[in-house]
């Protein structure tokens, strides 16, 4: 088998040399900018099939109905994946298979990050405070690193919240799309929280907020010498 890298510039030269439309397909005009995305990752699926597998694909989609009807089947399949996602596929597919996989199993390939933690591992990270992946830390930070800071392994209740979280930044990787964005609330956000630890982390917001508002150093070095600043204390510094 050709290398990797050499299998997809042959199926990317196979698109920009191909039609731009192939048969049964709409034009670019008449499609939103997410199906005209699926469409081209259908594409690149399809080059990459022809390209690594050329005798399986004439054998089944060498009848250009059978490959229209294919073609359906996939962009239904992958109409939730980005660039990254199908990248991951079709390395991993040229790599890996001896035979050319069915959408689903096309799928699983796109979906498995390998450096992404497992749910335990990632709660462990984020009472720490210490991230090996960008999911693991933003899923946090959606949680309330104040919360996980000042937790115990055993809070189920932050458990379920921050595993919710990092559940859909995890989906996000996993379909290669942006990380970063905002997460909805869950119906239990707050409901299922002690009622000491709510009260305490609006406190400390409070405080921060009070402190913007007087616009006082953060700094205890700054703070100590805006305060003897202000009380006309003045003291000598050693050289």
């Amino acid at each position: 088998m050709k290398p990797v890298d050499e299998l997809l510039q042959a199926a990317r030269a196979t698109l920009t040399t191909s039609s731009p439309t192939p048969t049964g397909e709409l034009v670019p005009e008449n499609v939103t900018p997410i199906e005209n995305q699926a469409r081209q990752a259908v594409r690149r699926v399809f080059a990459t099939l022809k390209t690594a597998f050329p005798a399986w694909y004439e054998k089944h989609y060498g009848d250009a109905k059978a490959e229209q009807m294919a073609r359906r089947v996939w962009l239904t399949v992958l109409k939730d994946f980005g660039d990254d996602a199908i990248n991951r596929g079709l390395h991993r597919m040229v790599q890996e298979c001896k035979f050319p996989p069915a959408p689903s199993d096309f799928v699983d390939l796109c979906k498995r990050v390998d450096d992404l933690p497992t749910t335990a591992q990632a709660w462990d990270e984020a009472l720490a405070g210490r991230y090996t992946h960008k999911a693991v830390k933003i899923a946090a930070e959606a949680t309330s690193t104040f919360d996980l800071r000042t937790a115990k392994p055993t809070d189920k209740a932050l458990y379920q919240r921050f595993e919710r979280n990092y559940a859909i930044v995890m989906r996000r990787a996993q379909t290669g799309q942006p990380l970063e964005g905002r997460i909805a609330k869950g119906i239990s956000h707050d409901s299922m929280r002690p009622r000491e630890q709510i009260q305490l982390e609006h406190s400390r917001q409070e405080a921060d907020r009070i402190v913007d508002v007087l616009d006082i150093p953060k700094d205890p070095k700054a703070c100590r010498a805006m305060l003897l600043a202000k009380m006309g204390i003045r003291r000598e510094t050693n050289v």
